[in-house]
């Protein structure tokens, strides 16, 4: 009867944004379709049940974070029920005062990735090492590429000097010239 609700399902879809927060109801759920230690190329299947239990998993997740947005707002409602015109309208302009600085802080640092990311190709530095830059303004992004830039150079060079280093050189051959009869009798004695 189990078998009859068996779904292929892609469990990536249910994954959280933020690693390593309640998986268990992924990691609890075995692993079928594996004989001997071998992965399976099939898809996993689910049954209703362990189906239903990974959905409510999610729901809880979805509705606990919707009641604390919720909770926020009532508290901030409360608050602006307590307070005069004036006080209302001084902490709604901070509030949007905020609002945009938070926006300008993050189209900054994305206009700031770009450029950086564009510096580090023209460098031939790998762009990855973008992400690692402190990219708060203009001049604190410029330090941190130099500083990555001169880092890099060295890893560089470091491992390019033990690539070239190699092995101990070979011996030199002795300049002892052998005659055409030592060289078949040396052939022969298998030397």
């Amino acid at each position: 009867m189990k078998n009859k609700f068996l779904f292929p399902l892609n469990i990536q879809m249910f994954a959280d944004d933020d690693p390593g927060t309640d998986q268990t109801n992924i990691d609890d759920q075995g692993k079928e379709g594996e004989e001997g230690g071998e992965p399976n190329n099939q898809p996993k299947t689910f049954t209703q049940e362990e189906l239903d239990k990974i959905v409510q998993g999610r729901i809880a997740k979805e509705r606990k974070s919707w009641e604390k947005q919720l909770e926020d707002q009532k508290t901030e409602a409360q608050k602006l029920e307590t307070m005069s015109d004036k006080e209302k309208k001084k902490y709604q302009e901070e509030k949007r005062i905020k609002e945009l600085d938070d926006r300008e802080a993050a189209i900054t640092r994305r206009e700031l990735t770009a450029q950086a990311k564009v510096q580090l190709a023209d460098k031939g530095i790998p762009t990855e090492l973008a992400e690692i830059l402190n990219l708060t303004d203009a001049e604190s992004c410029k330090k941190s590429i130099e500083t990555v830039e001169k880092a890099f150079q060295t890893a560089v060079e470091k491992a390019v000097e033990e690539k070239i280093k190699g092995n101990a050189p070979m011996k030199k051959a002795k300049d002892k010239t052998l005659t055409d009869e030592e060289l078949v009798y040396q052939k022969m004695m298998g030397k």
